[in-house]
């Protein structure tokens, strides 16, 4: 780890530190970057890495690695992170092969998934088997509760710094090496440069993302408030090929009147160009205008950071203030925090204009604010029926009061002929192994999105007298769950799918009338468990707690049918997920 010998041209460094990630939505991203930015301070020397750009014959040979890993799927790395997974569990792996490496994981996922942080535990007992030596005990972040940074910050307050100041004495080293903390800018009249090359992974997602037309944007609730709203939204593209039922990643802005706000708060000429000097790839394309920074890149809108409150508080004048933001940004003041920050959903914007902070710079805002990650939806359109047209649904969210979610105030702007980029991925909605068994599809409210698009899937093949080349030839039932008839999408296109035979069976529960139905109270127990016989497969789509009502739902099947115990009621469900009978894709 030493970096040199003593010279008077050299300083303090602990040494190079290697950050790796993988990641789906941008959160291990997110928290790789703030690691480095805070492993910096310490006289570190951080290298942040893809998990999609790691070199095998490098990565054995370097000292010290933390890995940031997101849990995708079943158990599953993300995509950036497959063909490092593939490598790193080959057979072909050596005991000894990472005998130089010492290391720590933090993982993510979320607790309302069974297989919780699953691909980063296992990728922490790994190393250990090929002989890295851990440092610190492996660090979660939970997006069930949206408190993944603040799972991150509360893991490195038990003693991760300590540890690695400990391990790791300052030694004398190149300042040529050495980045400062704070990024650095300077102001240009440049022109604004959308096609620098020197872009690091997110950023090269970004620049290469797809760039959609809206063909239709339209409200499908017949009577939508506030929070109650939900859009169909139709895209068009130049040569686009999509998986039916895939996921598409789009990334919305900031409005103008954040934007101006901001600006107005923190003095800022949103007009002023500035560029990044930088010796290693770059967050964004620049030079770049400080509006469109704000708007295509700065999340300054999201849950306000603990991490983001200690640096607030450094800024503010008022000591009384001062120690209500030192205050929350602890370990100890987590309830304070969560009382006061995290229920109002204070954003970084809410908090300054709060508190009256307006000596933050440009700089120190690239330092603590997150670039804007895209929102993924479920496509709600088959390819084969529609192969020129991407369909969304797209529920509006409130964050606290009348404040919207940065995505649902994007599309509330958004018309006819708007422009919005976005790039496609797979989702876990795959086609049947088997096209002629039986599936069942349970999808309420917005949850309604790939069902539709499985369900047209089917039907093109019907309309086409090519059942027997269809991926679903076996029957095909729905169960649909709303609030009241109001809020029943496409209740005439539905009925219809019936009637002509692409949907065996279609029922659908009320919430809201005077006998009130979930999904889970028209699920027949004995129909889904001859069904799962079959080997049907069953597909659900939905909020997290909805999704936990059907699986509990399905366990109680068990018990009762096969007069089973609990745990292996349980178990079963885990086996119907390995086996891909059951297939889920839930959010919140």
């Amino acid at each position: 780890m030493g970096c040199g010998q003593s010279s008077a041209s050299f300083f303090e460094s602990r040494g190079l530190i290697y950050i790796y990630y993988g990641t789906t939505s941008g959160n291990s991203s997110r928290l790789a970057f703030t690691f480095a930015s805070q492993i910096r301070k310490l006289n570190f020397l951080p290298k942040v890495i893809n998990l999609s750009e790691f070199e095998p014959d490098q990565i054995t040979q370097q000292k010290l690695a933390i890995f940031f890993v997101s849990t995708y799927g079943v158990g599953s790395c993300s995509s950036d992170a497959q063909k490092f997974n593939s490598w790193i569990f080959s057979q072909e792996r050596k005991n000894d092969e990472f005998n130089c490496m010492s290391y720590i994981v933090f993982a993510l996922g979320n607790t309302n998934h069974e297989n919780y942080c699953q691909f980063g535990i296992r990728l922490d007992k790994r190393l250990e088997e090929l002989g890295a030596k851990r440092l610190f005990v492996l660090g979660k972040g939970n997006a069930a509760e949206n408190t993944t940074e603040n799972d991150y910050q509360d893991w490195i307050n038990t003693g991760v710094e300590q540890t690695l100041i400990q391990t790791y004495p300052a030694q004398t080293c190149d300042p040529k090496k050495f980045e400062q903390s704070i990024q650095k800018i300077k102001y240009t009249n440049e022109p604004e440069n959308e096609q620098l090359e020197n872009l690091d992974y997110q950023a090269q997602k970004y620049k290469s993302s797809i760039t959609f037309t809206i063909n239709e944007i339209k409200e499908l609730k017949k009577k939508p408030t506030l929070g109650n709203s939900t859009l169909f939204i139709d895209l068009i593209a130049d040569n686009i090929n999509y998986k039916t039922a895939s996921n598409i990643a789009i990334y919305p802005q900031n409005s103008d009147q954040d934007i101006n706000e901001l600006c107005n708060q923190l003095r800022f000429d949103k007009n002023m160009k500035f560029e990044i000097i930088t010796t290693s790839k770059h967050p964004f394309p620049n030079p770049i205008s400080i509006q469109n920074y704000l708007r295509k890149y700065c999340d300054f809108t999201g849950l306000i950071t603990k991490k983001q409150l200690m640096e607030l508080s450094n800024l503010a004048i008022n000591k009384q203030i001062k120690e209500e933001l030192l205050k929350a940004s602890s370990f100890e003041g987590r309830d304070f925090y969560e009382e006061h920050f995290q229920k109002k959903r204070e954003s970084l914007l809410t908090v300054i204009k709060k508190y009256n902070i307006r000596n933050l710079s440009i700089e120190q805002l690239l330092e603590i604010c997150p670039l804007i990650t895209p929102r993924f939806f479920t496509i709600a359109s088959s390819n084969m029926k529609y192969p020129k047209n991407i369909h969304i649904l797209a529920s509006q969210l409130i964050l606290y009061e009348k404040r919207l979610g940065l995505c649902s105030q994007y599309f509330s702007t958004l018309k006819k002929g708007s422009i919005i980029k976005g790039y496609l991925s797979d989702s876990k909605f795959t086609f049947p192994k088997n096209p002629k068994v039986p599936v069942l599809l349970i999808g309420p409210g917005a949850g309604l999105a790939p069902m539709r698009a499985l369900i047209q899937e089917r039907d093109y093949y019907l309309e086409s007298n090519k059942l027997d080349m269809s991926p679903f030839q076996g029957n095909m039932d729905l169960l649909f769950g709303c609030r009241t008839e109001d809020e029943y999408f496409f209740e005439e296109e539905l009925k219809n799918y019936e009637k002509n035979g692409t949907l065996s069976n279609l029922k659908v529960a009320f919430s809201r009338k005077e006998v009130k139905q979930y999904v889970t109270d028209i699920m027949d127990l004995n129909q889904i468990h001859s069904h799962l016989t079959m080997e049907g497969l069953i597909y659900i789509c939905g909020s997290s707690q909805m999704g936990r009502d059907i699986t509990n739902k399905i366990q109680d099947m068990y018990k009762q049918i096969e007069n089973i115990a609990p745990y292996m009621a349980f178990k079963k469900i885990s086996e119907l997920e390995q086996k891909q009978q059951l297939i889920t894709e839930l959010w919140g």
